[in-house]
């Protein structure tokens, strides 16, 4: 009786492995392009930041049009969508391997600061 249980549990633990995201990216092609094209689906919606999201997910699974997809909008982050991306420079060279790019490096943003006196010196 414990070997069946045991058995059962096993088998319960390996379906719902292989329901993840990754697991589908990487193991049927049907699965990943149908997660790449709700993410597709996300980004004509407008709604940016989910769908870089979906693509980040897809591309670090290891899908190609994905990658390509999320190093584009990282690399246009701020001119096209008024917003710096999370990202790594890891992922970002993950990614450009899949697409077939140039490895971009991140540049760090300096944003300037203004000096504003807080209390008076005067007495």
């Amino acid at each position: 009786m414990f070997i069946a249980a045991f058995k059962w549990t096993l088998v319960v633990l390996v379906v719902l492995g292989c329901h993840s995201p990754g697991a589908l990216a990487q193991s049927a092609p049907g699965g990943a392009d149908r997660l790449h094209a709700d993410a597709v689906a996300t980004f004509r919606q407008a709604r940016f930041p989910e769908a870089y999201a979906r693509f980040i997910k897809l591309a670090d699974a290891g899908h190609a049009p994905s990658a390509e997809l999320a190093l584009w909008m990282y690399l246009h982050g701020p001119s096209l969508f008024g917003r710096d991306w999370d990202t790594t420079q890891d992922q970002l060279t993950a990614w450009a391997q899949l697409a077939h790019q140039p490895v971009p490096t991140m540049v760090a943003h300096i944003y300037p600061q203004t000096v504003v006196p807080v209390v008076s010196r005067k007495r």
